[in-house]
């Protein structure tokens, strides 16, 4: 039998080249038409770039489409007097130049930026929630032993007919989010409940669920 043979995955290079610490005497120095020239033969001109003091210490990071342009107005600019060296960073044309930019500020945290950086949703109100969840399901379990005993003896299928005899609000409380949210899911699919179910079991709520239909039963 013919061994398999594995394909090699191929991989999008984020950063294509970069350009470490450089002085910036050659932005505008006497070296400035060169290091123009030679920026100019490059197909590069997308990316990230970090902006050093004298100590080599980082204090602003940003992006742009055109960095020899962005770095010219950073000569002239509230931070001109702040820096020393500078950092480049091209990346490829596919590249998300904003998330990459928000990513190292958020890290970082270069002194000389001050906007929020975009780094998607925050999570921490979720978080929050979550711990608040787990901290009163363990206290549930110490005080009232005898409900985490009944949840897993419960046994059964969840289905569409026995979930349309509960009101979306207990269903809502059962799962610990909002009937809205609830009433989101059942409208993706009204007849079989499927969303509903595979809400359900994505969250492991099946247990308080079942105990909410045995009630109503």
């Amino acid at each position: 039998m013919p061994k398999k043979v594995r394909r090699k995955r191929r991989y999008t290079q984020v950063v294509s080249s970069h350009l470490k610490g450089i002085k910036r005497a050659l932005l505008d120095g006497d070296k400035r038409p060169a290091f123009l020239e030679f920026l100019k033969r490059s197909d590069e001109q997308r990316g990230l770039y970090a902006l050093y003091d004298k100590r080599g210490r980082l204090y602003y990071a940003g992006k742009a489409l055109d960095l020899r342009r962005r770095l010219d107005q950073h000569l002239k600019d509230k931070h001109s007097d702040s820096w020393d060296q500078m950092s480049l960073f091209f990346l490829d044309k596919r590249a998300n130049v904003g998330e990459l930019e928000g990513l190292l500020i958020a890290t970082a945290k270069p002194k000389g930026n001050t906007q929020k950086p975009k780094t998607g949703t925050d999570l921490k109100k979720q978080l929050r929630k979550f711990l608040k969840e787990d901290a009163v399901s363990q206290i549930d379990e110490v005080i009232y032993p005898e409900r985490e005993e009944k949840a897993s003896s419960l046994s059964g299928r969840i289905t569409p007919k026995k979930l349309k005899k509960v009101s979306q609000g207990q269903l809502a409380k059962a799962l610990g989010i909002s009937q809205g949210r609830v009433s989101q899911l059942v409208r993706e699919d009204r007849k079989n409940w499927s969303a509903v179910r595979a809400y359900i079991r994505g969250t492991g709520r099946r247990d308080a669920v079942l105990l909410l239909l045995e009630k109503r039963d």
